[in-house]
């Protein structure tokens, strides 16, 4: 009983230590966040200062240093570096100003450049039929070129293949080969032909067809012969028929 008394008095006693030693903590920790007063510090005011202000100029030579300095200059527009291309013409432009103002083009060479003018402008005249029509010096056996712009499902081609082939205009026959396949592919719905349409709008329509590269080859051949006003001999015509035939057969 004695022993029993003792152990828990003891018990007793250690819990009341730790019950102190624990408060005692915070207490401490509660004193360590109070903040420390700190000492005001007296601030001193400036006096007044009530001085004369002394505006300074900077003289007239140094304003006109900086203003003839390259790096202050704002207002320039910097001139982009010239090409070798942009400066040849540059050069050509002044050899042909310093020429056209010379004695010898007021003298000669005005004259020349004018008779050149002249006679190109004649050359294309003449090249157009305006003078041939103009002189009446157009061919007998010409076949009716109005024909040919009308419809063309109404025109007998091999007629007048045969006729242009007879009279040796093979320019003429190649184009009456080229209207008788647009022919042959508006009949095959490949195409559908207009009078106001352009070569380029007919390989339009043909798009992915396997017909388009064929097609393409002798629209290239034809726009050199008719539209470039090119001679067509009889063997150079004999090549471009096969290529006709060898596409007609295809559509």
């Amino acid at each position: 009983m004695c022993l029993l008394t003792a152990r828990c008095l003891l018990k007793s006693i250690c819990c009341c230590l730790l019950a102190c030693l624990l408060s005692f903590g915070v207490v401490a920790q509660t004193d360590s966040t109070k903040r420390v007063p700190t000492a005001k510090v007296a601030v001193k005011q400036a006096p007044n200062d009530r001085a004369t202000i002394k505006l300074r100029q900077p003289s007239n030579a140094r304003l006109d240093d900086y203003r003839s300095r390259r790096d202050y200059d704002y207002t320039r527009d910097v001139a982009p570096p010239q090409s070798p291309i942009d400066r040849f013409w540059a050069w050509l432009s002044e050899k042909i100003g310093n020429f056209l103002k010379s004695k010898s083009f007021d003298s000669f060479w005005q004259y020349v450049i004018l008779a050149l003018v002249a006679a190109l402008a004649l050359w294309l005249a003449w090249k157009s039929e305006f003078l041939g029509n103009m002189f009446g010096n157009t061919p007998q056996n010409a076949l009716d070129y109005e024909a040919l712009t009308e419809n063309i499902h109404e025109l007998d081609f091999t007629d007048l293949i045969e006729k242009a082939v007879e009279q040796r205009n093979y320019r003429l026959a190649v184009r009456l080969y080229y209207l008788k396949t647009l022919k042959q592919l508006t009949d095959k719905n490949h195409i559908e032909w207009q009078p106001t349409k352009t070569n380029r709008s007919y390989l339009y329509e043909l798009g992915q067809s396997p017909l388009y590269a064929g097609f393409e080859d002798i629209t290239q051949q034809f726009e050199y012969v008719w539209y470039g006003d090119f001679p067509v001999s009889e063997v150079a015509f004999g090549q471009l028929k096969t290529q006709f035939q060898t596409f007609l057969a295809k559509v």
